[in-house]
């Protein structure tokens, strides 16, 4: 059920439309062509099987209705006797059918084995899961910011490099998920309390792939200052989904692997590690991609609480307890216990269905800040304790690039 109420969502997404009019579903057994070596295996593996069952499926049809009008009984006959017992025959349709599935046991274990044994030299990335959200930690400790609409929510943006061998080591922070690349033909659980690994090697942006606009970021709505020389740097998305049900929004967990260049990803990552810009704004970016599933900025109520006018007022809490918004210390302590510890204390009305996000401590500061933004209240004037070491300006220097495994 959940891999159809995807697939659904994502073909009735503007996203998909607008691959459909990039000729990525020109393929016309796939809803679009393998993006690795690896799902071009896949592919081929699948129209064999396909057209190796379509084949018997005509013969030994064609067969029975041949039989079936020559040997049919006429009137005023007697029905000849049976033949119990034909060796030749009977070897023949055990060994020939048994031929073709040792070739397809063979093919298919050595195709799975290159899918789940990964090359040493991949570059491991951190992949965490939860309801209903993906992260990233790269091997430098950045996160993607960015974010795009996929359907009717904004989901992260995970740059990749292209022809680099790449290691997902993967968990779960609640329940279980499962990350699905359609376009990479693998898919892979993401349990909690355990790690398990996926592997890929997405190819190159093709020769008439769309390039990087000048400030890819900044038109994505990312305050987070991008690298000039990144425009018209090519590149290739590819829709990550949830394919194990978890929950009220799991139609809704999606992600983007946007593939570029080795180069353009070094230079890329970078400038994310370094985090630039203001407190405010790697807050906004930090909720597009951590929070917006469960909150909004508008009022209007979700899963959680609206952070619109939130910082700053009371908030009543299950059981009766109040949080006064005129004590800054209370209410600055209660956000960033809500953030660690969500299930402690529940806002009123409210069911306790939030997962522990992992949030650094210029995250947390920098949602605090992008919150207070969000209200009108007195203290939400004041400053925030702690801001003022994670400071900078938003031209912040960036970080020596983090490379990618030689090949």
């Amino acid at each position: 059920m959940s891999l159809g109420t995807n697939m659904m969502d994502f073909l009735s997404s503007a996203t998909a439309r607008t691959l459909a009019e990039g000729g990525l579903m020109h393929n016309w057994y796939f809803l679009s062509e393998g993006a690795s070596e690896s799902a071009r295996d896949t592919d081929d593996m699948f129209m064999w099987l396909w057209w190796f069952c379509l084949i018997w499926f005509v013969f030994l049809m064609g067969l029975m209705g041949y039989w079936t009008l020559k040997y049919l009984r006429k009137r005023g006959t007697i029905a000849p006797r049976s033949t119990h017992h034909n060796t030749p025959l009977e070897i023949a349709w055990t060994v020939i059918p048994t031929l073709f599935l040792v070739y397809i046991f063979f093919r298919g274990f050595f195709g799975y084995m290159d899918k789940v044994v990964s090359p040493g030299e991949a570059l491991e990335i951190n992949l965490t899961g939860s309801k209903w959200s993906w992260a990233m930690l790269y091997p430098n400790g950045a996160e993607s910011t960015e974010t795009t609409r996929v359907g009717a929510v904004d989901v992260p943006v995970f740059y990749m490099p292209a022809e680099v061998p790449i290691r997902l080591r993967m968990n779960s922070t609640d329940v279980m998920h499962a990350f699905w690349v359609p376009d990479l033909r693998t898919k892979q659980d993401v349990l909690p309390n355990r790690y398990t690994t996926l592997w890929f090697k997405a190819n190159s942006p093709p020769a008439d792939a769309k390039t990087m606009p000048t400030s890819a970021l900044e038109a994505a709505g990312s305050k987070v200052k991008f690298i000039e020389d990144l425009a018209g740097v090519p590149y290739t998305d590819h829709i990550v989904f949830c394919a194990e049900y978890c929950g009220d929004q799991h139609s809704e967990m999606a992600a983007v692997l946007r593939v570029v260049p080795e180069d353009a990803w070094n230079r890329w990552l970078a400038v994310i590690a370094e985090g630039t810009g203001t407190l405010r704004d790697i807050g906004e970016a930090t909720f597009k991609t951590k929070c917006a599933t469960c909150h909004t900025i508008d009022g209007t109520r979700s899963t959680g609480p609206s952070w619109k006018n939130l910082y700053g007022y009371d908030r009543p809490l299950v059981g009766g307890k109040v949080i006064k918004g005129d004590d800054p210390d209370a209410f600055y302590n209660y956000i960033v216990e809500s953030i660690k510890e969500p299930g402690k204390e529940i806002a009123d009305t409210y069911k306790n269905q939030m997962s522990i996000i992992p949030l650094k401590e210029k995250q947390i500061i920098a949602l605090i800040e992008y919150m207070k933004s969000l209200s009108d209240a007195p203290i939400a004037k004041l400053p925030t304790p702690g801001a003022e070491k994670f400071q900078q300006p938003a031209d912040g220097a960036a970080a020596p690039p983090m490379q990618t495994p030689s090949k």
